[in-house]
């Protein structure tokens, strides 16, 4: 029995590795996984911020401001954007003993959100407000499409930290994304209250047409 058990053991037993072909084997393993996802690599990256923004109205009606310095102080005004979105509609398709398909046929762009700030030499909610106002009237009077949309280009920036190791006034262009026919679909309302003592602010949502995107590289 006692030549039976040490035959058993012998073959049901694995080898303990040593010491040695332990550490050998962690070697090969970080290599083969820095070979795939090196941290260094994604932390020498400039990623893009988010608060480096910027609205600018590039063109508007003839009812909204002919000013082109309001205009540019609007550019200061805008707290936060929304950079558009878009969805395919799609309708499924199933050939016989193959996999059901989705075939798209309808490019939908979602509407946008700006917040603005209110200041004394800018009165935006008037200034938004108007612009709804004119638009319709009243209800058996309304502008044509012509007559009540404008440009706006939203620009965001790219971090200059990254190459000279401090902020730079002098930030590079990242992205433009203009939109085309753009007009206020809404303008919210305007809390305020005497137990808040921040910065007044409007909420404007906005339609628009169509796109047009350009980056850096």
């Amino acid at each position: 029995m006692a030549v039976l058990d040490f035959i058993k053991q012998l073959f049901t037993q694995s080898p303990t590795p040593s010491e040695e072909e332990l550490q050998e084997v962690d070697v090969v393993a970080l290599q083969r996984l820095s070979a795939t996802y090196n941290i260094e690599r994604f932390k020498n990256q400039n990623f893009i911020r988010s608060a480096k923004f910027a609205a600018r109205f590039l063109n508007t009606p003839d009812f909204f401001t002919e000013s082109s310095e309001e205009l540019q102080r609007m550019i200061y005004l805008c707290d936060s954007v929304e950079f558009p979105g878009q969805t395919l509609t799609g309708v499924d398709y199933k050939i016989p003993g193959k996999l059901k398909v989705k075939v798209p046929f309808n490019r939908d762009i979602t509407e946008v959100n700006f917040t603005f700030y209110i200041n004394d030499e800018t009165p935006m909610y008037a200034m938004l407000s108007n612009w709804i106002y004119e638009i319709s009237p009243n209800n058996a009077q309304n502008r044509y499409f012509d007559e009540i949309v404008g440009t706006i280009e939203l620009l965001l920036f790219e971090d200059t930290t990254f190459l000279y190791g401090k902020s730079s006034a002098n930030a590079y262009k990242h992205m433009s994304v203009k939109l085309i026919d753009a007009y206020p679909v809404s303008v919210q309302t305007m809390p305020s209250n005497w137990m808040d003592d921040g910065f007044q602010k409007v909420n404007v949502s906005f339609f628009f047409r169509d796109l047009e995107m350009s980056t850096r590289k």
